[in-house]
């Protein structure tokens, strides 16, 4: 008898630690792998976003210099046409650099290739070598960005006396872009 109550208590202890360990250890082994997966996770995330507030603050500090930049980018190409602004600043060019007289005409706006609205300028103007060259000193030097595609230049018909007493006039006509940061085909009339 003995020996049967050993083999029973030896049964019972045995089905005792399967249950224990299907109802108690298995489980929380798991839930230990699950906790461990999630704290894994947890610190990968920590770093990428202890790396973006290391970012985010950098851009803080350099805030006012990108504020800055922003806002001559805004003046090279503005959101608007403003032809009537870039016209008053080309006349003051020309005024400025003692030209005889000055044309200025656009095109409608149209979607370029850098994927900025357009406007097509052509400036025709008169006056001496040096006046020219001021002239498009200045166009470069103003805020708004005029790129000068085609320049074109020949001498003015002398009036009056055949001697000429200096270099002769000249005719120029300068085709060019100005940009608007505008993506969608938009008027010439500026705000």
């Amino acid at each position: 008898m003995n020996r049967n109550v050993i083999l029973g208590a030896i049964g019972v202890t045995f089905a005792m630690l399967l249950a224990w360990w299907f109802l108690m250890w298995s489980p929380a082994g798991a839930d230990i792998e699950a906790a461990d997966s999630r704290y894994d996770l947890a610190q990968t995330t920590s770093a990428s976003l202890t790396v973006q507030v290391a970012r985010l603050e950098a851009a803080q500090d350099r805030l006012p210099e990108l504020q800055s930049r922003l806002q001559t980018l805004s003046a090279a190409v503005p959101d608007v046409p403003d032809m009537s602004e870039f016209i008053l600043a080309a006349n003051s060019a020309g005024q400025d650099s003692a030209l005889e007289f000055l044309t200025i005409t656009a095109e409608e706006p149209k979607l370029g290739a850098s994927g900025l609205t357009e406007i097509g300028v052509q400036i025709t103007g008169a006056g001496g070598y040096f006046q020219m060259l001021d002239f498009i000193n200045r166009l470069q030097a103003m805020q708004r960005i005029f790129v000068i595609d085609n320049m074109t230049a020949s001498g003015a018909p002398v009036e009056g006396s055949d001697e000429i007493v200096g270099p002769p006039d000249l005719n120029v006509t300068l085709s060019g872009r100005l940009f608007v940061a505008v993506t969608a085909a938009t008027g010439t009339e500026g705000a």
